[in-house]
């Protein structure tokens, strides 16, 4: 028995199903027995059974942070989408230029969050930041881009796009060049222009990589802390805290470490359900 399960394939699986239960299942499954608790750090964690969903109800900045969540999600997901699909389509092809510019793409995303947010907090400042002294010399008026609501929300987008464009065009690059020539000579001869091309052929045949890059670009926007922590705060007000924000805020500055685990619960299963209806929307078509 042993020396068949030595022989089998399922041996090479067991590291990835040890890890996965480690540092995945476990953590999960302690997330959801926490949230019936009631912990402050400093005394041991008292059981409150459902208490720390009911005060969820009732707590109207949670609510708010899942609504800027979502507002964020309609602003910034369709960016991370169409801006990386749109270099790809320009940079698919294996040429020196090309390969140049994939890697200056690609650049932000390995550069730390914090060290490249704490740049664009530099260039958005509303006094010394360069992109309104750009616009002040065009003769347009500055903008409070991290101080007001709605030009924060816009600077997050602008930000996450900065960082996430160069892995998610790479992923539109991989399924470009694994589509064979031979459907797009087919619809040379059959006399599509390029947009036809592109709508009837090349659109179609990236959709296993649509869904992947839809599905990356929403589960980093809903464990995104780094960047708005570093380029906000949260503020001004509460016009940008997130829930991850929220949910830190919670645990670690207010000591509410249970209820903390009860909105990690709820935002856990709105995350899943948001992910699961954008794969199933995208696999319909």
């Amino acid at each position: 028995m042993i020396r068949k399960l030595v022989r089998s394939r399922f041996l090479f699986v067991v590291p990835s199903l040890i890890f996965l239960a480690i540092f995945v299942l476990f953590p999960i499954i302690d997330i959801f027995r926490m949230s019936f608790y009631q912990w402050d750090l400093l005394t041991p964690p008292m059981f409150v059974g459902f208490e720390n969903f009911r005060m969820m109800l009732d707590d109207k900045w949670f609510w708010n942070s899942i609504l800027v969540s979502l507002k964020l999600l309609v602003v910034s997901v369709p960016l991370t989408f169409f801006v990386p699909l749109g270099l790809a389509l320009a940079l698919y092809k294996e040429t020196t230029s090309s390969k140049i510019l994939r890697a200056l793409f690609y650049w932000p995303y390995m550069m730390p969050a914090i060290a490249g947010t704490t740049m664009w907090k530099w260039i958005l400042s509303y006094d010394l930041g360069i992109l309104n002294y750009i616009m002040k010399t065009l003769g347009f008026k500055p903008v409070a881009w991290l101080l007001k609501p709605t030009p924060a929300l816009v600077a997050v987008s602008l930000v996450r796009l900065w960082g996430l464009t160069g892995l998610l065009m790479m992923m539109f690059i991989t399924g470009l060049q694994n589509i064979s020539s031979e459907y797009y000579e087919a619809a040379m001869i059959d006399g599509a222009n390029k947009w036809q091309i592109f709508w009837h052929v090349t659109f179609p045949l990236l959709k296993n990589t649509n869904v992947l890059v839809l599905t990356t670009s929403i589960a980093h926007l809903f464990r995104d802390f780094a960047v708005i922590y570093a380029l906000t705060g949260g503020g001004p007000g509460y016009s940008t805290m997130v829930t991850p924000l929220y949910i830190y805020n919670s645990a670690f500055t207010q000591f509410r470490i249970g209820y903390a685990y009860a909105m990690s619960v709820v935002f856990l299963l709105i995350s899943l359900m948001i992910t699961v209806f954008s794969i199933r929307a995208r696999e319909a078509r």
